[in-house]
């Protein structure tokens, strides 16, 4: 930094926007500003805010991005993760509603899967209770294709992000990239849509199981 940078008010000296003030405000409303005063939910079904905002920010970045492909090659990484992490937060609900659907104590060791970021694991939890709760419930087998798909999709996820960490952070605690030098394109277009047909499907299923629940807890 050079000792010429005169500081001004408009200014920072490391780059053109304002610099921090102790008396700027980061949380609450603005009533000049309303359209933009989102609502914190503190009622209700509050995980659905943020399984559904992840999803929906890696939509709309990807629509900004076919719209106006520009710095792909930077804007990749949220988008592949928020999305990622939509569908973990899904596997963590829909286990939790399938073991209260079919009566189950949910184990220690679960809950410790239930805690981590493996996709792969996760999955590996939900698919063995979906048939018992089609039985319960005198409902055909989901269709094996389907779920089948969605094997191949956590499969290609772990590959490349088995902790949840390959898309937030470019180096792991040893200091290795966390991407290997295999992976060299993601076609964000494609990417997007294959993960929304993931999404589609897994909060159809979140749905159904939470309507059997309640159908079982209003009989």
């Amino acid at each position: 930094m050079s000792s010429t940078i005169m500081f001004n008010e408009t200014e920072s000296i490391f780059g053109s926007s304002p610099p921090p003030r102790a008396t700027d405000v980061l949380f609450g409303g603005n009533s000049k500003d309303w359209p933009l005063n989102a609502c914190i939910q503190h009622w209700g079904e509050v995980d659905h805010a943020y399984k559904a905002g992840f999803r929906r920010a890696a939509f709309q970045l990807t629509e900004r991005m076919c719209e106006q492909p520009v710095n792909q090659d930077s804007i990749v990484y949220p988008i592949v993760y928020l999305y990622r992490h939509h569908v973990e937060l899904m596997l963590k609900d829909i286990f939790r509603l399938a073991a209260d659907l079919l009566e189950e104590s949910i184990t220690g060791s679960q809950e410790k899967h239930l805690g981590r970021h493996d996709l792969a694991q996760l999955w590996g939890m939900v698919r063995p209770m979906l048939d018992p709760v089609c039985k319960l419930v005198g409902s055909d087998p989901l269709p094996s294709a389907d779920l089948d798909g969605i094997d191949a999709y956590m499969r290609q996820l772990n590959v490349y992000d088995p902790r949840g960490e390959s898309f937030r952070y470019a180096r792991s605690r040893d200091a290795t990239r966390t991407l290997g030098s295999d992976l060299v394109h993601i076609n964000i277009r494609s990417f997007a849509i294959h993960m929304e047909k993931l999404a589609d499907y897994l909060g159809g299923l979140e749905n159904w199981l939470a309507m059997l629940i309640d159908g079982r807890n209003e009989s």
